[in-house]
């Protein structure tokens, strides 16, 4: 008998802590007052995608290195409600990146890293 309370109130303690996680997932979710597309292209570009909605704020994109200086910067007026961008990143060093997007109070970020890509030697005897 009481093993069978234990095991109840054990399962009671991880429903209610599963419902609670959830009610944080979903405020999370419902708090986003833009939405964002960030993805790489084959041709390793990074393409930025940003609606806005209703929200009445300039946006501005951010790129950061590793030890958080700004490589990019770019302000996007209020009036442009969807927008996108191509960025080239041909021209960087490796190393890991953080990509932030920031709108009124908001921000949404997206993490990455370039490398060098690894060239074999082939060698070949006739």
């Amino acid at each position: 008998m009481k093993t069978t309370v234990k095991t109840f109130i054990c399962a009671f303690a991880l429903l209610a802590a599963s419902f609670t996680a959830q009610a944080g997932d979903k405020e999370a979710k419902k708090a986003s007052t833009f939405g964002t597309g960030i993805y790489a292209t084959k041709t390793g570009k990074i393409n930025v995608l940003v609606d806005k909605g209703a929200t009445d704020s300039k946006t501005t994109l951010l790129l950061r290195d590793a030890e958080g200086v700004v490589v990019y910067r770019e302000t996007v007026s209020k009036d442009h409600k969807k927008f996108g961008r191509t960025l080239n990143l041909d021209a960087m060093e490796p190393g890991k990146y953080k990509l932030e997007i920031i709108s009124g109070n908001e921000v949404q970020a997206k993490t990455f890293e370039l490398a060098d890509q690894k060239v074999e030697r082939i060698l070949t005897v006739n």
